[in-house]
């Protein structure tokens, strides 16, 4: 008795299956064979599958135009043994032979546990999105020196909001893709999970930086959450929704997030000029918290102005060595 065996076809994303109980099938265009294919690249005929008294399959082409390969291997015109499973490239069309007794993937369980599942949920969902825009709301009122009409802060935020809103269509999109399906509450968590963390990591960065006496601390963070944290949420959603394997979901992740990518490198490269060349604004501290929670204890006054004295001093003594320098070396 031979095995039983199912012929899939892959064509824009959408898996078909054909059981093949009856032996020959042929595989073309045309009407009138057992398995019909839409790819214009396939010829009326394209090849022929049999399946002999010991259950071995074989596969033969029919037609010369396109060819056939058999797990990346172009095979000719004699009947070539297959081992199942195996991928069939049947001119640009993706096919495969499979025993109906193989493996399938795990059910993909709506009512799952996690803290992802706590994205996929309406209402926190929304929560995270107003929590998002709240806090833009408020980065944007405590970097404002002077208060301003409510309407100045919405027309700041709004900008932000429709990124958000943007990322959300992008994500739901590729979701719709890759699985059929519109994963649109997810894909809002995500999205707004890619403007929070940076902010979250401005703010813990921000006290770090004041608690280690240390300015680039708070750089550091940032730049680890632009460029690492927020790749690898939407590798995780993409592993979440999409059911694919870690190393794909990671490519995927970049690909998406990579115009986002290039325009946080203009940031950097805009920092680092400023850092190194000439400011019209004088450089300060951005770490200033009125609560003094610095590791390093603060000097008093007049031991600054005793140490300033004796630097000053030292500058003083440099200057004037440098100066007998020159007048020695120019006589």
């Amino acid at each position: 008795m031979g095995k039983k065996i199912i012929f899939e076809t892959i064509q824009r994303g959408i898996h078909q299956y054909h059981k093949l109980e009856e032996f020959p099938v042929t595989v073309g265009r045309a009407f009138d064979n057992d398995i019909i294919l839409q790819d214009v690249t396939v010829s009326p005929h394209h090849l022929i599958i049999k399946q002999d008294e010991d259950g071995d399959i074989t596969v033969q082409n029919l037609a010369n135009e396109n060819g056939t390969k058999i797990n990346g291997k172009k095979i000719g015109n004699e009947p070539v043994k297959v081992t199942l499973p195996a991928n069939l490239l049947i001119s640009d069309m993706k096919t495969r032979l499979l025993s109906s007794d193989m493996a399938v993937e795990k059910t993909h369980v709506h009512n799952c546990s996690g803290l992802f599942c706590l994205f996929s949920s309406p209402i926190w969902a929304i929560l995270l999105l107003l929590s998002t825009i709240g806090l833009l709301f408020l980065e944007k009122y405590l970097v404002t020196p002077v208060t301003k009409e409510p309407l100045y802060y919405i027309s700041s935020v709004l900008p932000s909001v429709w990124m958000i809103l943007g990322v959300t269509v992008a994500i739901t999109g590729i979701s719709r893709l890759s699985t059929h399906r519109w994963e649109i509450v997810p894909a809002i968590s995500i999205a707004s999970l890619i403007f929070l963390v940076p902010q979250l990591f401005d703010y813990i960065g921000h006290y770090l930086a004041y608690l280690f006496t240390n300015d680039s601390i708070e750089s550091w963070l940032k730049y680890l959450a632009k460029f690492v944290v927020i790749p690898i949420l939407l590798a995780v959603f993409i592993v979440k929704t999409i059911r694919t394997k870690w190393w794909p979901a990671i490519g995927v992740a970049v690909l998406v997030y990579s115009p986002f990518i290039a325009f946080q490198l203009l940031g950097v490269v805009e920092d680092l000029t400023s850092k190194s060349g000439f400011s019209e604004a004088p450089s300060y501290s951005q770490t200033l918290l009125p609560q003094d929670i610095r590791l390093n204890t603060t000097i008093s006054l007049d031991q600054f102005i005793k140490e300033s004295e004796k630097e000053t001093e030292i500058r003083v003594r440099e200057m004037l060595l440098e100066a007998k320098k020159k007048a020695k070396s120019e006589t």
